[in-house]
């Protein structure tokens, strides 16, 4: 296994944080003539490694229609793509199901099967997301993938969240994230005013450079904050993204991605933009849009090259937004 292992963040896995009691004893020595007494049982629970089942409710957001979808994947052969609408995901209220369609996969349903987060013996602390089979259409058939989703509960979010997939392919090894949302209706975006949003990044390496003469390195993951600030009145947009990878322990920061060549008009639901990238002129960009009344939240997907720390060669990273305007 190569010492540049992938540091999983949030809608990609989390680590179980194993949380049990235990207890122990200890005596005085002497000559005895009859054995010691048998001390009674204790009440601490028994120490468990298995996850609890998972808690009654949706295992991500509700809506009425079929779900904007913005994402990120690679097959960790050096390709990487940004898409919109690519993966198709929508709820059914009638029975609690999600639908979902990825790219290289067959559309099904998802079968919730274990958590992410920290647990004891008396059930789920902090539960951050869901992994789920994907089924072959509407039967029992389970494709060889994993969909992951941030669990509602614990979400800091109301109209947007994150989700990632994993699977095998032929060749490789499938990598993606998705952010999905209910999207701002465009009579119902504010037109004045100003409002600043702050967020989340999720994304992909798409096999980092292992030297700066080229060759293909592990899938990383990319994780790190993005900061907008609109002028609903203007019709400006300007902010930044602070990407950071983790590619042997420690986070290490990829350089603050600012703005440049923005759209954004008044009135619209949609906004775009490419980065002034730390010593690159390669190209980059980024696509979102709106979420929830008024412009609560917002989503978008982005890609722009990143030079590795560590060995200096030169990279495309990809991956999603999820962002809250403030007050």
């Amino acid at each position: 296994m190569t010492a540049r292992s992938r540091l999983a963040i949030g809608a990609s896995a989390l680590t179980l944080l194993l949380c049990a009691c235990g207890g122990g004893g200890g005596g005085s020595g002497g000559i005895a003539s009859a054995p010691p007494p048998v001390l009674p049982p204790t009440s601490s629970p028994t120490p468990t490694s298995n996850p609890p089942p998972l808690p009654t409710g949706s295992i991500g957001l509700q809506g009425a229609q079929q779900f904007q979808t913005y994402s990120a994947r690679t097959d960790g052969w050096g390709s990487i793509e940004a898409e919109a609408d690519a993966v198709r995901i929508s709820y059914s209220a009638a029975d609690g199901s999600y639908t979902v369609s990825l790219p290289s996969y067959q559309e099904g349903k998802l079968i919730p099967r274990s958590g992410n987060g920290s647990f004891n013996a008396s059930g789920w602390i902090d539960l951050a997301s869901t992994n789920s089979d994907l089924t072959v259409g509407s039967g029992s058939e389970v494709q060889n993938v994993t969909v992951t989703l941030d669990w509602p509960g614990t979400s800091k979010y109301s109209y947007t969240s994150f989700g990632s997939w994993s699977g095998s392919l032929p060749m490789g090894h499938n990598n993606g994230v998705v952010a999905y949302g209910i999207p701002t209706s465009a009579p119902d975006m504010p037109v004045t005013g100003s409002a600043s949003y702050n967020g989340e990044i999720r994304g992909l390496t798409n096999g980092e450079p292992a030297s700066p003469s080229g060759g293909i390195g592990p899938v990383l993951d990319v994780f790190g904050t993005v900061a907008l600030s609109f002028d609903f009145g203007a019709g400006s947009l300007s902010g930044e993204m602070r990407p950071k990878i983790a590619p042997l322990w420690d986070a290490i920061s990829l350089g603050v991605y600012t703005f440049r060549d923005t759209v954004y008009s008044t009135g619209s639901t949609s906004f775009s933009g490419a980065f002034n990238v730390p010593g690159s002129s390669a190209n980059s960009s980024f696509t979102g849009s709106f979420t929830g009344p008024q412009g609560a939240e917002l989503m978008a997907n982005w890609m722009a090259p990143f030079r590795d720390p560590i060995t200096g060669g030169w990279g495309t990273m990809s991956g999603v937004w999820v962002a809250k305007r403030g007050d």
